[in-house]
């Protein structure tokens, strides 16, 4: 059973969902926004590349920590995540190139290929010398059977439903903007002013959240979003399942959130303004000319105290799809000869992805 705390989660990532897809023009920005969920349900196939970068980030040191907490800073703030990839609905095929970049005295870059069809997820084992792997495995596929797995864990396999997902951030777009003031917290820009270079798109919107903000928004998820997303979920049971929820977690949390209304909540909120010093979320939603929000990008930056040690950075992602329902060009499953299964990774005395880490 799922504790209340994933529930409340699960509908704080929806609610960032909905505010990344973003609208704009002549409709209001939640009619703009049904429309743009709706077409997006339509999606059948679709190519995609992104980036995501840390920079100038600073994490707290304690006084035995040897300068772990140093080196890891300069470490990610020297490193660039960035992927390429493609979906198809049907037959259904994800693939997803990842590759990092590392800057400095420990430059390197590699790439790591990752295929997923309804039943199996393969990852392809990259060459990296300072980690001494086995070369049996170098440049082999690792072999998930998802099926497998969800019937070990006494569930069923849980399918890419991107149908299902767009209906889901439709109902609860409507129960967010029902409670929300649009104004605060999206604008119409031109994709000049947003620094968006990227072509074909000819509508923008920005989102901004900052720490003042904060407050506002999150008594409104508790006190309004949060108990009518809850009874959404406990209404469809193809949400619940797609979740892997159980009606019992729902009950807990609207309980949860009933009784942290008037305590837990403004203690929280307190200890927030105490301990975050900056915190600064900026978006930029790009439209293509059929509708689709095809771009995003996301800035945030943050500075925050804790027991007088001090953590501050800037996030960075970008996304883009193209070839919307157009034809997609995917490399396919990987050959057998290129696969290790979990039964042989156990025969060479090495754990599989689905029961731990290599």
């Amino acid at each position: 059973m799922l504790n209340h705390k994933r529930v409340l989660a699960a509908i704080a990532a929806l609610l960032v969902l909905i505010l990344l897809a973003g609208c704009t023009g002549s409709k209001s920005a939640s009619e703009t926004l049904q429309d743009a969920l709706k077409k997006s349900s339509q999606i059948d196939s679709y190519s995609m590349k992104g980036s995501l970068q840390v920079s100038d980030l600073k994490l707290p040191e304690t006084a035995d920590d040897e300068g772990y907490a140093s080196m890891a800073s300069g470490f990610l703030s020297n490193a660039e995540l960035s992927w390429t990839g493609g979906y198809r609905k049907d037959p259904m095929l994800a693939e997803i190139n990842l590759q990092i970049n590392i800057k400095g005295d420990l430059a390197m870059t590699f790439t790591v290929p990752i295929v997923m069809n309804k039943e199996k997820l393969w990852v392809k084992v990259p060459n990296i010398p300072m980690l001494g792997l086995p070369a049996e495995i170098v440049g082999k596929y690792i072999e998930v059977d998802l099926k497998k797995l969800a019937e070990q864990e006494g569930q069923d396999i849980q399918s890419l439903d991107i149908g299902t997902t767009q209906k889901l951030l439709n109902d609860v777009s409507a129960i967010v903007f029902k409670h929300i003031d649009e104004d605060t917290y999206l604008k119409d820009v031109s994709a000049k002013d947003a620094g968006i270079t990227t072509d074909g798109i000819d509508k923008v919107v920005q989102t901004h959240v900052t720490k003042d903000q904060v407050e506002p928004l999150i008594q409104t998820i508790t006190n309004d979003i949060g108990p009518e997303v809850i009874d959404l979920l406990s209404k469809n049971e193809a949400y619940r399942k797609m979740l892997k929820l159980e009606q019992s977690d729902l009950d807990e949390a609207k309980k949860s959130l009933a009784e942290s209304k008037d305590n837990d909540i403004s203690k929280d909120l307190e200890e927030f303004k105490k301990s975050v010093q900056t915190l600064d979320i900026l978006s930029n939603i790009g439209i293509d000319g059929k509708g689709y929000a095809s771009y995003t990008d996301a800035k945030i930056a943050f500075a925050g105290t804790e027991d007088g040690q001090t953590t501050s950075g800037t996030l960075k992602i970008v996304q883009e799809l193209t070839d919307i329902n157009g034809d997609v060009k995917l490399s396919g499953e990987p050959k057998a000869e290129d696969v290790l299964t979990e039964d042989q990774l156990s025969q060479l005395g090495l754990p599989g992805l689905g029961g731990g880490s290599l």
